[in-house]
């Protein structure tokens, strides 16, 4: 399948998503998106769940581009810590709702392989806010008394509030309100 194929359907799959679901996802809906039949469309995926899939993987690689990586340019552990909550908080309100926390959440109605990928990213993502969490103390950017774990439960609370108060509630401060959340609790651990 062409590269380009392949993008346009996952940006089609993509865009649907805030009105569907993942689990919701019409084929008809997403081949006439894309330009092309329903026999066609799997015929370039092999089923719904390499479908479900490569569209969870989809919003991953935007994420990693978006959040991820402009994270890990910053020097130190606390710098990559505070922009990554800057960057998910652009993400979670501009994203409407984040595809991948809707793919998790989505994860009982789902494919078994797209579940797991959808909990796999999630686990990913707390883990590496856990790891530079301990760096950050290490490092001396975060209190001594910072237990990693807490901190990166807090901080994944902190998002899922966003994305309830912002594309969820339809809150005009959700930005404001995230960026106080997060502030407060780098402010606690330092």
């Amino acid at each position: 399948m062409s590269t380009d194929t392949r993008t346009r359907i996952l940006d089609a799959a993509l865009e649907a998503l805030p009105e569907t679901g993942l689990a919701g996802l019409s084929v008809g809906k997403l081949a006439a998106a894309a330009g092309m039949s329903k026999s066609g469309l799997f015929a370039r995926f092999g089923g719904q769940d390499a479908l479900q899939n490569a569209i969870i993987e989809a919003a991953i690689d935007r994420f990693r581009d978006q959040v991820i990586e402009p994270a890990r340019a910053q020097k130190g552990a606390r710098a990559r810590l505070e922009t990554l909550a800057d960057r998910w908080t652009d993400w979670l309100l501009l994203t409407r709702p984040c595809p991948i926390l809707q793919a998790a959440f989505e994860a009982p109605g789902l494919t078994p392989q797209a579940a797991e990928t959808a909990r796999q990213s999630r686990r990913d993502f707390t883990s590496w806010v856990e790891r530079l969490a301990r760096i950050a103390v290490a490092e001396g950017g975060l209190a001594a008394h910072t237990d990693p774990a807490s901190f990166a439960f807090r901080f994944e609370g902190t998002g899922l509030a966003t994305q309830s108060a912002g594309p969820i509630q339809g809150r005009d401060d959700a930005a404001t309100l995230a960026r106080a959340a997060f502030s407060d609790l780098f402010k606690a651990h330092s």
